[in-house]
């Protein structure tokens, strides 16, 4: 495993495990579906019978976030490895359903991101032996590692850096191409090759009383506020989208857990943010006055995925959405109409 940026002498400062998958020829697909409306009822319809049918995803998650401009989003994640993700989107009542020209009349908007995850391209850390996200399809947990808790760790876990820089000379600045019909309503896109695609995740179920009131007084707040910084600052950041989810279970009632997703520009910006920036600062040190208070009894656990995209396969799309949803704000004005 390469660790070009590993100091010499590094020791963690706390355990971590990656996970690990036998067969790495197949790559995965984490595959984002959300409606944003006062209720998920129009998507739930379709994704009843869509995730029940042939080919289902191998894991399903939902979540729900009150975005910037104060709708509602409603998402089901499902994962796959790529070979089933196709033969699930062509089958009848799956893809066709949002290609339906009928879809720009339901009066809500609906989006979908659909992230191709190489495994030369992907890494993933849990805080402890018990995994998530994608995490939970993976053969084994391979750990405690090194390679992480310092600068730079994350693009180290990632294969292909040792041989790639995984560099995007663009900026949020350059407007992306796109499809759009003709009434603007749907939008299609290919994100650029290396954007680095983040979902982070924090989980305080297992806490006891006095470890979950911590969390979410001291270290949540602080957490939610570095979320709202990468949003709100993308010429600052190279930050496309960041999104703060609560997790949801299947009947859309609440848990203990949330998660950011986010779309920079490549994962350097990401490491820049981490390495030096207020905002960053402070979710490190509230997290590490927690662990100071609480040691190894600690029972929070904060796991995350990165993925630095290829050049193809990757799909996102945008029917009905308002203009700050997702990547759907930096189209070229002059995108292609179909």
């Amino acid at each position: 495993m390469p660790r070009n940026s590993m100091p010499n002498g590094w020791e963690p400062p706390a355990p971590a495990w990656q996970s690990v998958w036998r067969d790495t020829a197949d790559p995965l697909v984490a595959a984002y579906f959300a409606i944003q409306a006062e209720q998920p009822t129009l998507l739930d319809n379709w994704a009843v019978r869509a995730f029940a049918g042939a080919h289902p995803p191998a894991a399903l998650e939902q979540a729900m976030f009150v975005d910037q401009r104060g709708v509602s989003n409603y998402l089901y994640i499902g994962y796959w490895r790529h070979s089933e993700y196709r033969k699930w989107w062509a089958g009848e009542g799956n893809g066709e359903w949002w290609a339906d020209a009928r879809r720009p009349a339901d009066g809500v908007g609906y989006w979908r991101e659909i992230v191709v995850m190489p495994f030369d391209r992907f890494e993933t850390l849990h805080s402890t032996q018990a995994p998530h996200g994608i995490g939970v399809t993976a053969d084994s947990l391979a750990g405690p590692i090194r390679e992480h808790g310092y600068p730079g760790g994350a693009r180290d876990r990632i294969p292909l850096s040792d041989s790639d820089s995984l560099k995007n000379i663009d900026s949020v600045a350059t407007p992306l191409p796109a499809k759009v019909s003709a009434a603007g309503a749907r939008v299609l896109l290919a994100p650029p090759e290396n954007v680095c695609v983040i979902r982070s995740g924090q989980n305080w179920s297992y806490c006891p009383d006095e470890e979950k009131a911590h969390y979410l007084e001291k270290v949540h707040p602080v957490l939610l506020q570095g979320m709202h910084f990468l949003r709100d600052n993308p010429l600052e950041t190279n930050c496309y989208s960041m999104r703060f989810f609560d997790k949801k279970n299947s009947d859309w009632s609440a848990t203990e857990q949330s998660f950011g997703l986010g779309y920079t520009t490549d994962i350097y910006a990401l490491e820049n943010w981490a390495k030096s920036h207020p905002t960053h600062l402070a979710i490190f040190g509230s997290f590490m006055q927690m662990v100071k208070t609480f040691g190894e009894q600690m029972q929070l656990r904060l796991w995350h995925e990165v993925t630095v995209l290829p050049a193809d396969k990757c799909e996102f799309e945008y029917i009905g959405c308002h203009r700050n949803t997702g990547l759907l704000s930096y189209i070229r004005e002059n995108s292609s109409m179909e």
